[in-house]
């Protein structure tokens, strides 16, 4: 049995039970947003020329590289915290480097999301729910895909449509605090 043999089924199981592991603790798994979301919320986001953006929970950076190309003189900022995620956003963030792309392994709901003037989620109902109690009374324009915020209204709908899942949504809110 030759060592390759040996080590690609460990590094399976091993990656296996990584993302297990984060899945158990973050209450998720990593899910990439779609193209057709991907140009919607870019779309939305257009307008409003934010000075500092947070990917809250950035996954693979589907989101926050494209923010960070769109928005070349903003501050933006990816957090992740699954292992995975997070080490293949280090990587990428070496190959297709952007000056204004921040990448953290750190819990976003212990940042003072404050200081951004744009976050972008593409979370789950119950972080939603935390994100909500964070936010409610700070000033924020969100671009949520898929999940509304509990409680709020948005000022936009965008429907999406999808081959790989039910299609979706990408909600903007627009709040004063």
């Amino acid at each position: 049995m030759s060592l390759i043999s040996l080590i690609v089924p460990f590094l399976m199981i091993l990656i296996t039970m990584i993302v297990l592991f984060d899945s158990a603790k973050n209450g998720i798994t990593p899910t990439p947003t779609t193209s057709k979301e991907k140009t919607a919320a870019l779309k939305i986001s257009e307008p409003f020329k934010p000075d500092s953006i947070a990917d809250l929970g950035a996954g693979f950076g589907t989101m926050a590289f494209p923010l960070a190309k769109q928005f070349p003189n903003s501050r933006v900022v990816a957090y992740e915290m699954a292992a995975l995620p997070w080490i293949f956003l280090l990587i990428r963030s070496r190959i297709q480097p952007r000056p204004n792309l921040t990448v953290r392994r750190r819990n976003f709901m212990k940042e003072d999301l404050s200081k951004h003037d744009l976050l972008y989620t593409y979370l789950y109902p119950k972080a939603m729910d935390q994100l909500q109690e964070k936010i409610n009374h700070t000033p924020v324009i969100l671009i949520s895909n898929f999940f509304q915020m509990p409680g709020w209204k948005p000022s936009l709908i965008w429907p999406v449509e999808s081959r790989t899942r039910y299609s979706s949504s990408i909600y903007l809110y627009r709040r004063n605090g």
